[in-house]
């Protein structure tokens, strides 16, 4: 019985401990990557500016073939929405819409987890002589939740190794067809799996 009540009471003043620590501990994260790319904003700026255009070189995209996902609102630009479901453990089900557009400068998106919590991502594109580099910037609140400052420690480690391969993906494809276009128009919502998604 004695041991129960020191057990208690060690087990008390650990999670006691813990709450403390995680009241301390940032209540936002912040991931960046950025990569330099051989061509101007304009040959690459379609490829930030549309769920579609952007689900083609997601480092997401590849990992559950089987995710289902959708597409609503505009080709390019605000508006433009992807959600998805997927029964994967990293994948989830989310949404992810593009809240604002500066052509050929920035695109920010506005993402929901679900109980996972939401974020920002964001696109900016700065020249650099004839290359440009593009940073991808993601940012999250966790407020009062404790769990999620925890989580926070790790998400640079969690996140920024997919977001580099996606930035990866995205120069191969920019700089071996600079030329490819992405078709604008008004798309209904449409529902296909991340192997026949483009």
């Amino acid at each position: 019985m004695a041991f129960a009540r020191l057990l208690f009471r060690v087990l008390l003043i650990l999670l006691i401990l813990l709450a403390v620590i995680g009241m301390m501990l940032p209540s936002s994260a912040k991931v960046e990557r950025s990569i330099l790319i051989d061509a101007p904003a304009g040959e690459i700026f379609h490829h930030l500016n549309g769920m579609r255009a952007f689900h083609a070189w997601s480092p997401w995209s590849a990992i559950d073939p089987l995710t289902d996902y959708r597409f609503e609102g505009p080709e390019q630009g605000v508006g433009s929405r992807m959600s998805w479901q997927s029964g994967h453990e990293q994948i989830g089900h989310g949404s992810q819409e593009i809240v604002d557009s500066v052509p050929n400068q920035r695109v920010e998106m506005r993402l929901e987890f679900g109980d996972q919590g939401n974020g920002n991502a964001t696109f900016l594109l700065e020249p650099e002589g004839a290359a440009t580099r593009i940073r991808w910037q993601f940012h999250t609140d966790f407020g009062w939740d404790l769990f999620g400052r925890y989580v926070g420690l790790m998400l640079d480690s969690m996140i920024g190794t997919s977001d580099k391969k996606g930035l990866n993906t995205l120069k191969t494809r920019v700089e071996g067809n600079p030329a490819s276009q992405i078709q604008g128009g008004d798309q209904a919502w449409q529902s296909q799996s991340a192997t026949t998604a483009t």
